[in-house]
């Protein structure tokens, strides 16, 4: 369970952003698109959306879905190229809040950004405003810290709301937003907001009060080309003789076979280690995690709780076989399981399905016994890219009362999240993607509010001075808790300052 769209939503101003210099230079992409084209695209993703979503009403009401439709559909007839269908169709799907739910420009829209300039600077985006982290070009003297107060007359405030109407997120958690438009992540979603710029008039506060600036936009390859991504390993660091650090980045298997691992064997080595030289603490580093492969986070999670837990309430699926119909005629259709997964479904009313309790993975935490168990005292670092799996990691915990939570709002709704397996339908006429989770992952909890990610015990968001930097305020912060004498999690008190 993970969100292969929050990951593509900075593949434009990544690797595609960054190829070589001396590739050959393309034809121009065309991305015009007529009225009746584009009508098309939007029927077909409404229709897809509400066909294969196992609830379309979780994070919105009846009344706010009809309404962004009528607003879609009236705003449809001004189009004219794909860019401006997206800036329909993304907040659209946005209104759902579902964080899995993904749109994929299409190879033309990408090379349109390509060789477009961007805004030149690097942003940190918490919920204390926006900071500088990097300049390019005529920004490069902007010091890093700096705050953003506006855009082009646009508030910092402002900015935020328009850039999470138009990214992936759960419900109404906008941690993940924050995460995904930072760095240069600002830059891309503003492009796809307002298209090519080549100026941009920008209001700064720093050390010695407000500045205006006048900034001119740069090329792809002003900023430094996107380091590799890191090990998927789990990494395990000894802080003391009885005190652990363990930063578990991710869940995927697909990313832990190509470095010729599984998570089991890995976590499984982890925790022998920890059991052998007789760790009394551990931090639990989940801030990079945006999920993966199902069962990996009830995998963890059984090495730190010793009972299994019901952790799903249900998971379900609108139906076995969705098909819709565009407006041309065109039949779009899938199954949503594999062929091995299918005998462990059952059909319950109003033509659903949904997962038998029963190995390998029904609806508890596990099935079998794990060993050894780390019975210490446990503070977990988590945020805005903790996600899906990562999200449901946390939230096992938090709903078990195991662990003291330092950083940010978790990035994943508390309640579930609807992801697993997906429905790509290409939009004819754009060449975009919709990209539709099928599966319907409700906790065995209910939260309050509902549609949140779980909230810090300890608030630690990051800072642009060290951003980037693992024993950053958030590390400093678990590391001093456990200076203090507690054994349940509800005594930890947290540090002032």
């Amino acid at each position: 369970m993970t969100n292969p769209w929050r990951g593509a939503l900075l593949a434009m101003a990544s690797a595609l952003a960054c190829g070589p210099a001396f590739a050959a230079t393309p034809a121009p992409a065309r991305t015009e698109i007529t009225t009746e084209g584009a009508r098309e695209d939007l029927e077909l993703a409404i229709s897809a959306v509400e066909a294969a979503l196992p609830d379309l009403y979780w994070r919105q009401s009846r009344r706010q879905w009809a309404t962004a439709k009528a607003a879609a559909r009236t705003r449809v007839a001004g189009v004219t190229n794909s860019e401006s269908l997206w800036r329909i169709l993304r907040p659209l799907v946005g209104q759902i809040g579902e964080g899995h739910l993904g749109v994929q420009l299409s190879e033309a829209m990408s090379q349109h950004y390509r060789d477009a300039p961007r805004f030149p600077l690097d942003l940190l985006w918490t919920e204390q405003g926006a900071f500088v982290l990097a300049g390019y070009g005529e920004a490069a003297d902007v010091p890093r810290g700096a705050r953003l107060i506006s855009v082009d007359g646009v508030g910092a405030a402002d900015l935020l709301s328009e850039m999470v109407a138009v990214t992936p997120h759960d419900g109404a958690i906008r941690t993940g937003t924050m995460r995904d438009i930072s760095g240069r992540g600002f830059a891309s979603i503003l492009y796809r907001l307002r298209g090519p710029q080549s100026r941009f008039q920008v209001v700064l506060e720093g050390a010695e009060g407000r500045t205006e600036r006048d900034l001119a936009a740069v090329s792809r390859l002003a900023r430094p080309a996107e380091v590799d991504d890191p090990s998927p390993l789990p990494m395990l660091e000894w802080l003391d003789d009885h005190t652990a650090y363990l930063n578990v980045p991710t869940f995927s298997n697909a990313r832990l076979r190509a470095v010729g691992a599984t998570f089991p064997e890995a976590i499984q080595a982890v925790f022998a280690q920890l059991d052998q030289r007789g760790a009394k603490n551990l931090i639990l580093d989940l801030r990079e995690n945006g999920g993966g492969s199902e069962p990996n986070e009830s995998i963890l999670f059984s090495y730190l709780v010793e009972t299994p837990l019901r952790k799903y309430a249900a998971v379900e699926a609108r139906g076995r076989h969705l098909a819709v119909t565009s407006l041309n005629g065109q039949r779009f259709e899938t199954d949503v399981f594999d062929a091995g997964d299918r005998d462990q479904q059952r059909p319950i009313p109003g033509g659903r399905w949904t997962r038998r309790n029963t190995p390998p993975h029904g609806l508890m935490s596990r099935w079998t016994s794990f060993a050894p168990i780390f019975h210490g005292r446990l503070v977990v670092l988590a945020g805005g890219d903790t996600f899906s799996g990562g999200a449901e990691l946390a939230s096992m915990l938090r709903h078990t009362g195991r662990a003291v939570f330092v950083g940010e709002e978790v990035g994943g709704a508390d309640d579930g999240n609807t992801s697993g397996y997906r429905w790509t339908v290409r939009l004819p006429n754009s060449g975009m993607k919709l990209a539709i989770p099928l599966l319907q992952f409700r906790m065995a909890w209910s939260s309050r509010p509902p549609g949140r990610g779980v909230l810090p015990d300890c608030p630690a968001p990051p800072e642009a001075l060290h951003f980037g930097e693992r024993r950053d305020r958030a590390w400093r912060i678990a590391a001093t808790l456990f200076q203090q004498d507690w054994s349940l999690p509800r005594q930890a008190v947290c540090p002032e300052g």
